[in-house]
């Protein structure tokens, strides 16, 4: 007869519960991934804009360009701000799934581990089942083969 588990249908739901959270995890990690490519991006764009502001300022400088150039700038920090704040929250959400992900992995890892135990508890007892016929055998052989 061979090893049955009787929690099985369990074993597997927690295996697929565990998947769906590492998923969620992977999709939140890409949000954080997109977002830090994001701001680098816009931080990289803000110190090109004020090198070439800078630059032109250097040639004409008038009031309106001042005024302009002063806009630009507040308007790049505050697309960096928001970018930093939804960063910061997407973070938060991925080492909140990242404790999810966690439980769910060592909840799966109890009926896994406690599988492994009964199927070698199976197997020490159908090995000691296999050495007692092989041992009747060897008593009944011996008890009709007597050697006097």
């Amino acid at each position: 007869m061979a090893f049955r588990y009787p929690l099985e249908s369990v074993l597997r739901l927690r295996r697929s519960l565990e998947h769906q959270e590492e998923q969620r995890l992977f999709a939140l990690a890409a949000i954080v991934a997109r977002l830090r490519a994001m701001l680098d991006a816009l931080q990289q764009a803000d110190v090109a804009q004020r090198r070439a502001a800078l630059d032109e300022m250097e040639q004409f400088s008038s009031g309106a360009q001042w005024q302009f150039r002063a806009v630009c700038d507040a308007a790049s920090l505050r697309a960096i701000h928001r970018v930093k704040a939804q960063l910061q929250d997407a973070e938060r959400q991925r080492f909140e799934q990242l404790k999810v992900y966690q439980e769910a992995r060592q909840r799966r890892e109890i009926f896994e581990s406690l599988r492994e135990r009964q199927q070698e508890l199976y197997k020490l007892n159908l090995a000691r089942r296999q050495q007692q016929r092989t041992d009747e055998a060897f008593l009944f052989r011996e008890s009709f083969n007597p050697r006097d």
